[in-house]
């Protein structure tokens, strides 16, 4: 794809209209799917286009609708989401986890603190741990579904997460014979519920 002028690569003529341009890159984008050098080349691309259009809109050769917004006035955004991993990282990596933006961070934050409040509390915890693991497993569906539609991903995230936590718990107090309750204050299984929300947190905030 690098070898082809900007226009090949989005797949529309060099006489396209903007509407046109626009379209074709988010169509392209979605082909390559979560590819970051792929989404990369097709942004470049884009931007080529524009800036060609720019210099033949200066020199009065053609007429760009006010709506268009070159590359040179671009607000720099931060995205959504970027790439918790670096650029030798293996694919897979790249394709699993991301940081979260602000926003994402103190939503999944504040489910799970309250979710963790509640297990906390004995009386409780006592009556209603596996529901409020349930509520936890079912905000870390909704919450990585949203990310990228991928149900079936988001069913393993929380299933996976839900498994670790509780086998880390098993672990510790089972076979390390750790005194959670002198420790810090709470039985067995509220120390494994725990590690569960915090599990469920990990997963709802940092992977795609």
């Amino acid at each position: 794809m690098s070898q082809q002028n900007p226009y090949e690569q989005l797949g529309v003529a060099q006489d396209a209209t903007f509407e046109e341009i626009q379209a074709a890159k988010q169509r392209v984008i979605a082909q390559v799917g979560s590819d970051r050098q792929l989404q990369d080349n097709v942004e470049a691309a884009y931007d080529a286009i524009l800036m060609e259009r720019l210099k033949l809109r200066q020199q009065g050769k053609i007429k760009v609708p006010d709506g268009i917004r070159f590359p040179e006035k671009l607000p720099n955004v931060v995205p959504k989401f970027t790439s918790l991993s670096g650029p030798n990282s293996p694919s897979w990596v790249r394709d699993t986890f991301e940081r979260p933006d602000r926003s994402q961070i103190l939503t999944t934050s504040g489910v799970y603190a309250a979710l963790l409040a509640a297990i906390l509390v004995p009386t409780i915890a006592s009556s209603a741990l596996p529901t409020i693991i349930a509520f936890g497993i079912g905000f870390c569906l909704y919450f990585v579904n949203q990310k990228q539609r991928r149900f079936k991903r988001a069913v393993l995230g929380s299933l996976t997460a839900a498994i670790v936590g509780t086998a880390i718990a098993a672990v510790m107090v089972n076979y390390l014979h750790m005194p959670t309750e002198q420790l810090i204050g709470i039985h067995g299984e509220v120390f494994a519920g725990v590690l569960v929300l915090v599990m469920l947190w990990a997963v709802s905030s940092f992977t795609k």
